[in-house]
Parts: structure tokens; C-alpha cells; sequence
């Protein structure tokens, strides 16, 4: 009988294969770096950030396409909407669960890694997981300075099978400054203060492992964030004091210029020098090809409509702008511009941007700190800054900055998926839409996805 209860013991100590090969994979620094770069990839596929989290679904929802459908009129009862609803949910919560795996590694393997690797990595880590969050917060609660006490999110620390309660909006919030301020204080020791140019390190770096900052959620993104985040909860004082952190440093993420984004054989459409972070996606254009080429006929195609009407709008009949005539062209036998933002280039070599895609710009902290900045002249002064480095007239009068500033979010953020949360943020009751070349209507409630049934199922 004591053999039997033996032999049954041994048995139930017996560890899943998952449980072997994660233990073996953070025995080494090498294993660490592998898991890290391996959240980044995911986070980067065509289903998250390096596709439809950026220039597909969210920008969908802010009408940025002439496409009409059940997603751009916020039908979140149709079952093809409730799968794309499902699948943002389930990816961005199963990301956070390998955050999570990667941090409780971290802390429970700290030998392995030297002090700088360790808090680099971790920083990384914790600010990753408020990127996370702060999205769910952005699609799946309502704006926080509309609802902040608002229950519509679980929330969880570490990587486990119990089933969290909902939290509110605040507490999520909460949660996520938390963690950006744990990755400001670990980020003290990131390579990239030291970096001349982020974009094409020119500082002193004493690891090659270390090159490639803007690919990471670095000490600056980590600001990026912050500032993004604070006026997302109303907190101008706060946003803007993180995007002047950024903006001090600016010279590291240099302004692109006219002859990087015209380059005959290799353009930089997306900006790159200007990246605080951006994500690699090895399938980038895979995904152009199946939503943006002009070979595509019939629907499928996303594009600003049948002619440069919409274009034109948005762009206020400008086409020297570096947004506009490098990212739109009339090519593959249609008579309409394409989007071509994220088309391959023909020089590849020397083409360092490839396969990017913009998560945190240096534009966007010139149009938080011009919202936020107090001083009107101040901040009219951080919008020309943005505009003359888009080849667009400085702007003489403070009286309709607002607008002005929402003007320059509908141009910079085509194909980033920002534009969308903008609108949530300031609670517009009208988008301008390329379905129809006009203003269309929009509940406060369609800015808000509703928690799919897999998550409520469950409970």
C-alpha cells in the first residue's frame, strides 16, 4: 500500500513537457533573448500590430477606407464582426500571458543574466504588458474620462488558470502606469540614451544585441506611452511632460526629409528615422498584398475610394505633403490612388525599414504636447514644427488649434491605427468618413467593443 501511495506521488510530481521546455529555454541568457524576441514576432504578425491592429481594422472603424461593411458601421452583432472582436481580445490577452511567463521567469532565473541585460529585459517586459492593457482599455471600455468606473476588463499580473474578476477602467489604469513606471526606472540602463541616432546607431554600444532599440520598447517608447496614456485619462500635465522628454531627445529619432521619402528606388513611406518603436513583421507584405495592392479587384481592395476626392479632403488639397503623394499612387491599371505606404521597395539592400510598422512616432508627441501645452503660441509652435517637416505651411492663428490638431492626426496616422482612439478620446459625434465623402454619424457606445462571448461563457 506505502509503494502504491510512493509510486502515485512520483506520479503526480511528474512535470508537463511545457513545464520542461520552458525551464530549459531561461537556463541561458541566449534562451531569454530568444523568448523575448519571440513576443515581439507575435506581437508583430499579420493578426496583431504588423497588420490588422494597425492598417486594416482600426482603420476600418475610423473610415479611413471607402469600404462599407458591418464593421464600418459598427455592427457588433454580426458574426464575421464578433470574430474579429474575438480574435484582437484573444490575442492581446494571450501576449500578456506570455509577458507574464517571461517576467516570473525572469525574476526566478536573475542569475543568468547579467544586471544590465536583466533590467533592460524586464523593463521591456512590464512596458510591454501596459501597451497590452492600454489597448484593451482603448477597444473594449469606454473612453476614461467618459466612464472610468466602467467594468469591462479582467486583469491579470501572472500566468495562471484562475479566472480574474472584471475590473474598472480605473484600476486597469491603474495597473498600467504601474508598470511604466517600473519600466522608466529599469530603463535607466538602456543603450538607447547613450545612441546618436536611434534609426541607425551611431552612439557608443558596447553589444551588438543591443543595435536594433527602436524594434524594442525602449526608454523612449516607455515616454511615448506614458504620454499617450496620461491624456488619455484627462491628464495634460502629465501627457505633456513625458512628450517633452521625447522631444528634448529628438535629435536621436531625426525628422525623415523629402529625399528619404522620394528615394526612386527605395522610399522610407513610414517614416523610420521618426520611430520611437515600431514592429517586424516577416509577412508585412503578404499582408499588403492581400489588402492594398492594386491587383485586387472588387472589394477586397482597401483603398480611399474610386477617385482623389477623399484624398483630398484630408490631405486640404496639398499634394507636395510627404503623407500624401509618397503613400498614394495610381498604378496597376486602376484609375484610383492605391495605398502604398507598406508596398515592397525595389532596393532592398540598404532598405532598413522593410518589414516595419510604426507602433509610437516622434509626430505623435508634437500633437500631444500642442494639445496639451497651455501656452497657445507654445503649442501652435509644436504643430508648425510637425507641419514644416511634412512640407506644409506653418499655420498663423491659435483660434481653431484643435481642429487643426485633429487635421494632422487624420494625415499623419494613415495605415497606424491611432486615428480611430483619437475620435474615442475626444467623444466626436461625427467622423469624416470615404464612404460617401462625408461626415458620418457615430454613437458614443460604437467606440466601444463589446467582451466577446469566449470571455463571458466562461464565467
Amino acid at each position: 500500500m506505502l509503494l502504491g501511495l510512493s509510486s502515485c506521488q512520483k506520479w503526480l510530481d511528474v512535470k508537463p513537457e511545457d513545464k520542461y521546455i520552458e525551464e530549459d529555454v531561461f537556463k541561458t541568457e541566449q534562451g531569454f533573448a530568444n523568448a523575448l524576441n519571440g513576443i515581439y514576432l507575435k506581437l508583430g504578425s499579420s493578426d496583431m500590430y504588423g497588420g490588422s491592429l494597425t492598417m486594416k481594422t482600426t482603420d476600418l472603424l475610423a473610415q479611413y477606407y471607402a469600404n462599407s461593411g458591418e464593421l464600418t458601421v459598427y455592427n457588433y452583432e454580426d458574426e464575421g464582426v464578433k470574430s474579429i472582436v474575438d480574435g484582437i481580445w484573444k490575442g492581446l490577452y494571450g501576449n500578456i500571458t506570455n509577458i507574464n511567463k517571461f517576467i516570473e521567469n525572469i525574476e526566478l532565473n536573475s542569475t543568468v543574466l547579467d544586471d544590465q541585460t536583466r533590467d533592460v529585459y524586464k523593463g521591456e517586459a512590464y512596458a510591454l504588458r501596459a501597451y497590452l492593457y492600454f489597448d484593451l482599455l482603448r477597444y473594449f471600455a469606454p473612453a476614461l474620462t467618459v466612464n472610468p468606473t466602467a467594468e469591462h476588463l479582467p486583469y491579470y499580473h501572472k500566468a495562471g488558470y484562475d479566472i480574474s474578476p472584471f475590473y474598472s477602467s480605473t484600476y486597469i489604469f491603474e495597473r498600467i502606469v504601474e508598470d511604466l513606471d517600473k519600466a522608466t526606472l529599469l530603463l535607466q540602463k538602456d543603450p538607447v540614451i547613450q545612441m546618436q541616432q536611434v534609426d541607425k546607431p551611431m552612439g557608443l554600444i558596447p553589444d551588438s544585441k543591443w543595435k536594433s532599440r527602436n524594434l524594442r520598447m525602449n526608454f523612449y517608447a516607455v515616454k511615448g506611452l506614458q504620454a499617450r496614456a496620461w491624456l488619455w485619462s484627462g491628464n495634460k500635465e502629465k501627457a505633456l511632460a513625458a512628450a517633452q522628454q521625447v522631444i528634448k531627445e529628438q535629435s536621436k529619432f531625426p525628422w525623415i526629409t523629402a529625399a528619404q521619402v522620394t528615394l526612386a528606388d527605395a522610399p522610407n513611406r513610414i517614416f523610420s528615422t521618426e520611430n520611437l518603436f515600431e514592429f517586424e513583421n516577416p509577412k508585412l507584405y503578404d499582408f499588403y498584398n492581400s489588402n492594398f495592392s492594386p491587383a485586387i479587384l472588387g472589394p477586397g481592395l482597401l483603398a480611399a475610394g474610386p477617385n482623389h476626392e477623399f484624398l483630398k479632403l484630408i490631405f486640404e488639397n496639398w499634394e507636395n505633403d510627404l503623407r500624401y503623394s509618397p503613400s498614394w499612387s495610381i498604378e496597376g491599371g486602376k484609375t484610383f490612388p492605391v495605398f502604398i505606404k507598406y508596398k515592397d521597395v525595389v532596393e532592398k539592400k540598404e532598405a532598413n525599414f522593410r518589414y516595419k510598422v510604426p507602433g509610437i512616432r516622434l509626430s505623435e508627441l508634437y500633437l500631444i504636447a500642442s494639445e496639451c501645452e497651455p501656452d497657445p503660441n507654445k503649442a501652435l509652435g509644436y504643430l508648425n514644427e510637425l507641419r514644416l517637416h511634412r512640407n506644409c505651411a506653418a499655420l498663423t492663428s491659435v483660434a481653431v488649434l484643435d481642429e487643426q490638431i485633429l487635421k494632422e492626426y487624420r494625415k499623419e496616422f494613415y495605415g497606424e491605427g491611432q486615428l480611430w482612439f483619437y475620435y474615442k478620446r475626444k467623444s466626436a459625434p461625427r467622423i469624416l468618413s470615404a464612404v460617401g465623402l462625408s461626415e458620418t454619424a457615430i454613437n458614443l457606445e460604437s467606440y466601444t467593443f463589446p467582451v466577446p462571448l469566449s470571455e463571458t461563457e466562461q464565467r
